[in-house]
């Protein structure tokens, strides 16, 4: 990795490039830059699948072929690796040998303090009669008044029972003659305001439903999706960010569309695929880089699976419109 660093850095002073203008041309930043330079591969001991594509887009600005580098590249991250993952053995080892040490240490003056415990005797309790015998007396007084208590809600009013028991039921009858009954002139006028009602009944506008995407496949390197609910009169804007260098091209219908045009794109580039929300219109999204990319349609996250989000290789999603 030292030789690859001297290599570029050389090169840039020849050019006479700054380390910020390399950092704007490669979206890389300072310290990834100097890292590199100084062949500090531990830098970038959580990035190393991604360190590749840091070193293409350096050789890119400086007019290099990365091919010339990818063995020493190669060789510098199988050192790196195996060095970091024999430290790695060597702690661990420590670790549990001092953990054994100290167990060893405790269990010495455990035993001792075993040996040299004293037995302790067993002492009498004394029960202290004063006390039960005023605990005896405060539990009958509770009990007398829990009978009293218990008596006069028992026995009550005997005058009011005997009257409640032998008071018949009252009946409640509807008189038609009162004054408050509804006549037939009420009831005729309540049948023909109801009538009318019915003559001109209210027509609610139908509510537009929201737009969903379905995914109804998935493999290694494809994933289908149906979008529904939307008309023939909508659009559809497909959104993708770019999470790593990729080639991309989009294809409408088996044909390939010239906006956005087919090319390589860069990291973080934002673009965007339009079409009509015609029936059975079949848009495909071709990644040469799979990585981290991002996808929303109509400004609703779509869903990539794991395994495809994650490939670092070509993939391409499929967006069916089912239309209604």
């Amino acid at each position: 990795m030292d030789k690859i660093g001297k290599i570029l850095k050389d090169k840039r002073l020849e050019l006479g490039i700054t380390v910020e203008e390399v950092s704007q041309r490669t979206r890389l930043t300072v310290k990834h830059i100097k890292a590199i330079e100084e062949g500090d591969i531990s830098y970038f001991k959580d990035d190393l699948s991604y360190l590749r594509f840091f070193l293409k887009a350096y050789c890119d600005v400086l007019g290099l072929d990365f091919e010339d580098f990818k063995g020493l590249l190669r060789n510098s991250i199988d050192e790196y690796t195996t060095s970091f993952s024999l430290d790695t053995v060597r702690q661990h080892e420590q670790i549990e040998l001092g953990i054994q040490r100290t167990n060893e240490m405790l269990k010495q003056p455990t035993n001792e303090k075993k040996k040299k415990k004293p037995k302790k005797a067993k002492r009498r309790r004394r029960f202290d009669i004063s006390l039960l015998s005023f605990l005896a007396i405060i539990f009958v007084i509770l009990i007398g008044l829990m009978f009293a208590v218990v008596m006069i809600f028992k026995d009550g009013d005997p005058v009011d029972n005997d009257i409640s028991e032998n008071r018949p039921p009252i009946a409640i009858v509807d008189d038609p003659y009162s004054s408050d009954a509804p006549t037939n002139k009420d009831l005729n006028s309540q049948n023909q305001e109801g009538n009318n009602k019915d003559e001109k009944p209210i027509k609610l506008p139908d509510e537009k439903k929201e737009m969903e995407i379905k995914k109804v496949s998935e493999d290694a390197s494809t994933a289908v999706y149906t979008i529904e609910n939307l008309k023939e009169t909508d659009d559809i804007d497909v959104e993708i960010t770019f999470g790593c260098n990729s080639t991309f091209r989009a294809l409408a219908d088996g044909k390939e569309k010239n906006d956005p045009i087919r090319k390589q794109y860069n990291y973080k580039d934002v673009i965007h695929v339009r079409e009509k929300a015609v029936k059975g219109k079949k848009i495909q999204l071709a990644f040469g880089f799979m990585l981290s990319n991002t996808i929303k349609v109509n400004g609703k996250n779509l869903e990539i699976p794991t395994a495809l989000s994650n490939k670092q290789g070509s993939g391409i999603i499929e967006l069916n419109v089912k239309g209604e």
